[in-house]
């Protein structure tokens, strides 16, 4: 009995706040370049709509925002202490430090302005590139080891203009590392002519001639840096310098045409992309190529100290030149878990190369391994743009000026030529636009692409932030003009990609303010569906406790089951709650006002189900939720999901804890969920008799320490509901002893979490 009372601390779960660490650390939310956060475990298709989703508040700021915003989990921060952190830079020098969870009216963590930006109007009456100042333009990146924050800034001292990089406290915004640094450079060449002036053979980087527009890139210790030009106004080049990242000393300097000029590295604010063997690879714009000093309208692939290894230069690319069809506006992908790079530009065409055979320049360029037209061949084509790599094959989302926003598949290598979908109403009178995807994993009702666009052809223009369907970009989901004044954006802001994290989306603007979007407080509905044990939100499994979290979805005062010793079933209702799967009624084991606990029905099958959840206040609530054979997950003491397991001496039943370890070659009592079907089947909400348990169907496996875990029981857990299993294994003798030893499972082959200690002597 005492068992029994231990476990259903755990299944009659409490109500408990899930606060997913994710973080954001850098342009394009990784070194690929994907515009792709695939651990955004709240938001999804069917809780992103105008009844539930919208503006929370807005964080106002100094000046105009083209960086993306970068989010740090639990930065420990002086007097506070532990804050998820939003990290905003301004085109008028200034670092913000917010807390992300601040909501309105909270001021900022801290603020450093780094000095008097560029005015716009220094570069001539017809620069409209850019309006009004320059400041910080790339998006910085974040070393959160190091707790230091990576910015480039380009500032005027009268005449002067410089740019420096800093290296600043994440938690205090102080300088560090003997920071800032005047970036400085020369390459050998003789540049443009008369309009260049080497100093002994040696070009200079000049700060007045150039741009810091794509993100910075943190790879191999170094700070890498790319500039490119201010309107294509001569003399400019592209260039790509590096700094160590512990001292900030220079490391690297590339520049793409030494020989005549051109080359920009601007790539729409995409950062540099970097493999995990620490390569470089980036496009380049207008400029001169010869295949051996100068590279303009190529992808070049660099090593970590700035020499080219490999290239790919479209044979077309005179023409691209003196049409300003620039090939790198749109700025190579790293497709994930491949060889592959994707890259596209003005024209429109996408370009489909291996990393490791780039190919070079050949006629109509049969070498590589794609190309084709991926937007209207009369539009200005690719930009900015997104690649979501589920697994199954990634999908690509462009969208070209005044062309209907398109999505392509890839398959077996190669992308399906004709759009898997197409949505022709969301506007993009400049081809500007912001992109994120974000998604729980491959999990297909998680899947939102967020674009932010203008209507209309001159700057400063009102934008939208547009939330699609992901696999169906087709189906709009919700806009920020949707509500009328309730939701909207404010000012367009060229190439600023929205921030997803943790339950929000932070977009920046150009109307001085960062537009905080998420689930609406104490508005009816269902926020998320996580396990029970683990609390990741993945794809339901027959059997599985699950935790609902939603608004007012339960009654006022929580309840849990009325379930005593010597009863047989769960109940399928509580205080006028149900909850159905495909009109299957699961058992219930708590309900609240925010939160519901119960167990997915056996008999769910197939890759989604249909899930409603029926309220005594507000109706009911559909919901489509993937469906799996298994999702393995251990509970823990503390109910994270993370840390010491909820592990039992099989003996006399009592914890393990560092206080009372497991001995190496005794048996213990692990308590999980997520196992899926058993044999036989049990009976949805049955408590499990003695005399008839059930065993789990599929073969489970167990590890302690990375030694393999003698599993002699897989099955029901005697006294307890049926989905609760219970798994009696023994402590490898060769298992190392220590207070956090790793403990994991798995069942048919799908592991648990891998974050699960146990305490071994």
């Amino acid at each position: 009995m005492m068992k029994a009372l231990f476990i259903l601390l755990f299944v009659a779960a409490l109500p408990h706040t899930v606060s997913a660490q994710v973080n954001v650390l850098t342009a394009n939310y990784d070194n690929s370049r994907t515009n792709a956060n695939m651990a955004e475990t709240l938001l999804n298709v069917s809780n992103v709509n105008p009844a539930q989703f919208g503006k929370l508040y807005s964080l106002p700021v100094d000046g105009q925002v083209y960086a993306q915003p970068l989010y740090v989990s639990r930065v420990n921060l002086p007097v506070v202490g532990a804050r998820n952190v939003l990290l905003v830079a301004t085109m008028h020098n200034t670092v913000y430090a917010f807390d992300a969870d601040g909501g309105a009216g909270a001021a900022p963590l801290w603020q450093v302005n780094l000095g008097p930006p560029v005015q716009s109007v220094a570069f001539g009456a017809a620069f409209t590139d850019i309006l009004d100042e320059i400041g910080i333009l790339g998006t910085p990146v974040v070393d959160p080891a190091a707790g230091i924050i990576y910015v480039v800034n380009q500032t005027a001292q009268g005449a002067n203009i410089a740019f420096y990089l800093h290296a600043m406290d994440l938690a205090t915004g102080a300088e560090r590392l003997n920071s800032p640094v005047l970036i400085q450079a020369s390459f050998a060449g003789h540049g443009w002519g008369g309009l260049e002036t080497p100093i002994s053979g040696m070009l200079p980087l000049l700060a007045e001639d150039h741009l810091q527009r794509p993100g910075l890139l943190l790879a191999n210790g170094n700070v890498y840096i790319a500039f490119g030009s201010h309107a294509d106004t001569p003399p400019w080049h592209g260039w790509l310098v590096g700094y160590d990242a512990s001292t900030l000393k220079q490391t690297v300097v590339f520049n793409a045409t030494p020989s005549v000029g051109g080359g920009a590295i601007w790539q729409s604010g995409r950062g540099v992309a970097a493999d995990s063997d620490g390569n470089l690879f980036f496009s380049t714009g207008n400029g001169t190529f010869n295949g051996e000093t100068d590279w303009g309208e190529s992808v070049v692939k660099l090593s970590p100290t700035g020499s080219v290894l490999d290239w790919f230069t479209p044979s077309d690319w005179s023409d691209l030149n003196d049409r300003d069809a620039d090939f790198g506006s749109g700025g190579p992908i790293l497709v994930p878990n491949s060889d592959l790079v994707i890259s596209g530009g003005k024209e429109g065409v996408v370009a489909l190369l291996r990393r490791a055979d780039m190919g070079h320049v050949v006629t109509a360029n049969t070498q590589i391994v794609q190309s084709f037209q991926a937007t209207d061949s009369g539009s200005v084509g690719i930009f900015n743009s997104a690649l979501w790599p589920v697994s199954g094959g990634a999908f690509f989302y462009v969208l070209g000026r005044n062309d209907p926003l398109r999505a392509y598949r890839m398959s077996n290598g190669v992308f399906k030529t004709t759009a898997v979908a197409v949505n022709t109403e969301v506007p993009n009178a400049l081809p500007y636009a912001g992109f994120t995807v974000s998604s729980n994993g491959s999990l297909p009702p998680s899947g939102i692409l967020w674009v932010t666009t203008t209507n209309t052809t001159k700057l400063p223009a009102p934008g939208t932030l547009y939330a699609l369907s992901a696999t169906n970009v087709a189906d709009e989901i919700w806009n920020s003009d949707a509500s009328g004044a309730r939701d909207t954006l404010g000012g367009f802001s060229k190439f600023a990609n929205p921030t997803v994290a943790n339950g929000k989306v932070f977009a920046p603007t150009a109307s001085k303010e960062i537009v905080v979007y998420g689930l609406l407080p104490d508005v009816p509905g269902v926020a998320s569906i996580v396990n029970a044990a683990s609390f990741r939100n993945a794809a339901v499994s027959p059997g599985e406790l699950i935790t609902i979290f939603g608004n007012s979805i339960g009654p006022s005062t929580g309840v849990q089951a009325p379930v005593k010793q010597g009863d047989k079933q769960f109940p399928f209702e509580l205080q006028g709650v149900s909850l159905t799967f495909d009109g299957q009624p699961a058992p219930l084991l708590y309900a609240g006002p925010g939160q519901i606990n119960a167990v997915v029905p056996f008999g769910v099958s197939g890759s989604s189900t249909r899930m409603v959840l029926k309220t005594p206040n507000h109706g009911s609530f559909p919901v489509q939720v993937p469906v799996a054979p298994t999702a393995p997950a251990f509970f823990t003491w503390d109910r994270s999901g993370s840390g010491a397991g909820a592990i039992l001496h099989n003996t006399d039943f009592s914890p393990v804890t560092s206080a009372n370890p497991a001995l190496r070659g005794t048996y213990l009592a692990i308590y999980v969920t997520g196992t899926g079907a058993t044999t036989p089947g049990d009976a949805d909400g049955e408590i499990a008799a003695p005399d008839s348990l059930s065993t789990v169907a599929l073969p489970v496996t167990v590890t302690i320490g990375g030694q393999n875990a003698p599993v002699v029981y897989q099955g029901d857990a005697a006294g307890l509901i049926a989905g609760l299993t219970q798994l009696n294994v023994q402590v490898p003798d060769s298992v190392e002893p220590g207070t956090a030893v790793p403990v994991t499972f798995s069942v048919g082959g799908v592991p648990s979490q891998n974050t699960v200690t146990i305490a071994v002597q």
